[in-house]
């Protein structure tokens, strides 16, 4: 049985289900890179969401932590879990109403919203290639494994960093450390 899954259209179909309405999510925020991992020999994808404030200002835009998080597991697209991470002990003393960090990061100030976009459909590209590697045993070789880590290492606010860490240690390891 061949899983195709597209990141991008999860997350379309996703801000579309029942289950997101119930999470209720503030306006404002905004889906970071999600996190790959293995729960109980199951697939899992985490949607981490955040808030950027404009300031009006180039490169002045707020970032704020990680608050909000959601889990599903693949290939059957099923949400199994919802955090706001404001309630989770681990994160007791993040100020969520702060911002952490300011977008655009050094690694990106040098190129345009057009090349952003496209990297981060690249990105999103190699996540549709690990998962399709993991449930479908699809050709993932250590290229497409390195073109990620270094995706999101550009990608990725180092504001955020380290509640990528507190999130999944697995996940930052491989691919942000």
């Amino acid at each position: 049985m061949n899983n195709k899954i597209e990141v991008q259209e999860l997350l379309n179909k996703f801000k579309r289900s029942n289950f997101w309405l119930g999470c209720r999510i503030p306006m404002g925020y905004t889906c970071g890179f999600p996190i790959l991992e293995v729960r109980n020999d199951r697939l899992c994808i985490t949607f981490p969401y955040l808030k950027y404030q404009m300031t009006g200002e180039t490169d002045k835009t707020l970032v704020y932590p990680i608050r909000y998080v959601v889990t599903m597991v693949l290939p059957e697209e099923k949400p199994v879990d919802y955090k706001d991470l404001a309630y989770d002990d681990l994160f007791r003393k993040v100020d969520f109403k702060q911002p952490i960090g300011l977008f655009r990061h050094e690694a990106i100030k040098h190129i345009d919203k057009k090349e952003y976009e496209e990297l981060r459909k690249e990105l999103y590209s190699c996540y549709d290639k690990v998962i399709d590697a993991l449930l479908n045993d699809a050709e993932y070789g250590e290229e497409d494994e390195l073109r990620m880590r270094e995706l999101l290492k550009m990608l990725v606010e180092p504001c955020q960093l380290p509640v990528y860490k507190a999130l999944n240690e697995d996940f930052y390891y491989k691919y942000l450390a």
